[in-house]
């Protein structure tokens, strides 16, 4: 086998996990024995994939991993039969019904905190990942490319914490939860 042995190997686990997980899933009672395969091949794919190439691998076994879901969803939509039930018309609440007030300014204001400020403080827990990693001792690149990884799962844990919350105080303690390690980095300089 020519370079990247390793890589090589996170590939095919990789493409095996995805179809060890469809396989499972296309059954009428999924397999609790073929999902945790399913899984631990993808996670197993993932350590060997940084192990070989660090972030450089483990991009390459996502995309393989990505390429076999896209394909084996593809072939599951083409073979899918049309369903015969009509499609819900039933809403999410997403505006207001009848006379309901439209609540314009608390409607703006979560879209402010979710949005603006959610995205603002994932970049900054981004930056503190990205200065642990290489104060951990990672390469430049390994570390910049783990930060790279985050801020987007980090927007999104934010954002649906946010969300599923009632009260706007809870909300606000989310987020000045969240953004106290940026404050505190900030503060004390201690990562650069």
């Amino acid at each position: 086998m020519m370079g990247y042995p390793l890589l090589w190997i996170a590939a095919a686990m990789a493409a095996g996990g995805v179809a060890l997980l469809r396989l499972s899933w296309g059954r009428p009672k999924r397999s609790p024995t073929l999902n945790a395969a399913g899984w631990a091949a993808l996670a197993l794919a993932m350590i060997f994939g940084w192990s070989d190439s660090g972030a450089w691998g483990s991009s390459v076994t996502a995309l393989v991993a990505m390429a076999a879901a896209g394909l084996a969803l593809g072939l599951a939509g083409a073979q899918a039969r049309p369903g015969k039930a009509p499609a819900s018309n039933a809403r999410v609440r997403m505006l207001p019904e009848g006379s309901e007030p439209r609540r314009l300014l608390g409607r703006s204001l979560t879209f402010l905190l979710v949005i603006v400020a959610g995205l603002f403080i994932s970049i900054g827990l981004a930056v503190v990942v990205r200065g642990l990693a290489h104060a951990a001792g990672w390469g430049e690149a390994n570390a910049n490319a783990f930060a790279l990884l985050m801020m987007p799962f980090l927007w999104a844990v934010l954002a649906y914490a946010i969300l599923i919350q009632p009260r706007r105080k809870v909300q606000w303690a989310i987020l000045l939860g969240s953004a106290a390690p940026v404050l505190l980095v900030l503060a004390t300089g201690a990562l650069r």
